[in-house]
């Protein structure tokens, strides 16, 4: 019989033959009578039983080794291979396969949740995996955004700048979905809840979707208004330029005119203008250039902002608070700029005229790290029908205005990544909060 390859028999084997001999010799000295001569046999029985016995608890032990290493995560062990210095190569090879078969399966089990994270961090939805009792086992960076928080360990965090949304996490249950409102230090939010069951680790956890109604139809608009603005450039701009064209030269003619079509002829000119006008405001809206990111100091942008609204003989009080003092942020500057200019422009606007009109600047950091720069005026509360309209395009109560001032200024916002909201509206304080990403 071929034996095995890889075992050391040598011994194996000669213990085994001395425990046989010494049992044999043993049993020929009592049946002989010779019993001086058991004091031989029989430690030499007792020896070749402790070297066997001694074998097989090695072989024990090194299992036992093998699991208790397993259970504490540690696969970096191997057992000795080479039979002239092992009793047993074969078990040694057995177990270092075993653990090489868990280091692969624990590789690719690391690969994949390293795939479903990257998935998760990807997603634009904000993804919470909660137990029964709130703990947080994962949140995604979109989910930490809306919320404003750095990290989220338990939804309870939330009770204190969004109670009605820690309810609605707490109640939710598989397979409903609930709309919350709530305001946060950062405005208003609409926020559509999901929720879905799994177990994991043979517990079941609930996995919330949580999505920002309100950037979610801005963007939709966006999109539908770009698409908008290539079809009014591309049909109203070609018809309107041969009529525009036509009506001038129609009106610098050396003969007279009618002064009925004179007047149509004006009217035509000038409609022609305006909405040559409106389609460029439109197309100046949705064609904002990709930010050039850089770093500055926010204290160099409040400044170049009031230099750029400033009047002659401007007495008016701005109260500028920058914590810490050397803030910076990363974006891009003439893009922000320009919101800070439109920002201190309407302030200086709802003032005008009052004799303690007064704006205030802050410029803050919040708890997710983010810069806040707040925009306030003492000029009265906006009413609530132009408040509910006051981001939406083209709408303006100014007689001139265009309307896309803060429109296209919040949209300035999202391409970086953060917000801008009316946080405040009261007869004593109007704010508006920049939230830069």
């Amino acid at each position: 019989m071929k034996l095995p390859q890889g075992i050391a028999y040598g011994p194996i084997i000669t213990h085994a033959g001395l425990l046989a001999a010494a049992a044999f010799a043993s049993g020929w000295v009592g049946a002989q009578r010779l019993y001086p001569l058991l004091l031989v046999s029989v430690p030499l029985m007792a020896l070749a039983l402790y070297r066997i016995l001694r074998c097989y608890g090695d072989s024990v032990r090194r299992v036992s080794f093998m699991f208790n290493a397993i259970e504490n995560d540690d696969l970096t062990f191997r057992f000795n291979e080479d039979p002239s210095k092992v009793d047993n190569t074969m078990l040694n090879a057995a177990l270092n396969r075993i653990k090489e078969i868990l280091s692969r399966t624990k590789l690719r089990a690391e690969e994949r949740e390293r795939y479903y994270q990257l998935i998760m961090e990807s997603a634009q939805t904000g993804l919470i995996t909660v137990n029964d009792t709130g703990s947080v086992y994962q949140a995604n960076s979109e989910a930490l955004r809306i919320f404003g928080l750095p990290q989220l360990s338990h939804i309870r965090q939330l009770e204190g700048s969004a109670p009605e949304v820690a309810r609605a996490l707490a109640a939710i249950r598989p397979g409903e979905k609930l709309r919350v409102s709530c305001t946060t230090e950062t405005g208003e939010m609409a926020l559509t809840l999901g929720c879905a069951e799994i177990t994991l680790e043979e517990r079941h956890r609930r996995v919330i979707s949580v999505s920002d109604i309100n950037s979610e139809v801005s963007e939709i608009q966006v999109e539908s208004w770009s698409k908008l603005s290539r079809i009014l450039t591309h049909e109203i701009m070609n018809s309107l330029a041969p009529i525009t064209s036509l009506s001038d030269t129609l009106l610098q003619l050396d003969r007279p005119l009618d002064p009925d079509i004179e007047r149509g002829l004006e009217t035509i000119s000038a409609t022609s203008r305006r909405l040559v006008t409106f389609v460029d405001s439109y197309r100046r809206f949705t064609r904002i250039p990709a930010p050039q990111r850089e770093p500055f100091e926010v204290h160099e942008l409040v400044r170049q902002a009031v230099v750029l609204t400033a009047a002659e003989d401007d007495a008016l009080r701005i109260h500028v608070d920058i914590e810490p003092a050397d803030t910076m942020i990363y974006a891009d500057k003439v893009l922000l700029g320009q919101v800070a200019v439109n920002l201190l422009k309407n302030a200086r606007e709802a003032i005008a005229g009052r004799p303690d009109g007064e704006i205030g600047i802050r410029s803050r950091i919040d708890a997710a790290e983010h810069v806040i720069v707040e925009v306030s005026n003492n000029g009265g509360a906006i009413p609530p029908e132009v408040a509910e309209n006051i981001f939406t395009p083209f709408y303006t109560t100014k007689p001139d205005g265009s309307g896309i001032g803060l429109s296209l200024s919040r949209r300035i916002m999202q391409l970086h990544g953060g917000s801008l909201r009316l946080t405040s509206n009261t007869d004593r304080r109007v704010t508006f909060t920049l939230q830069i990403g």
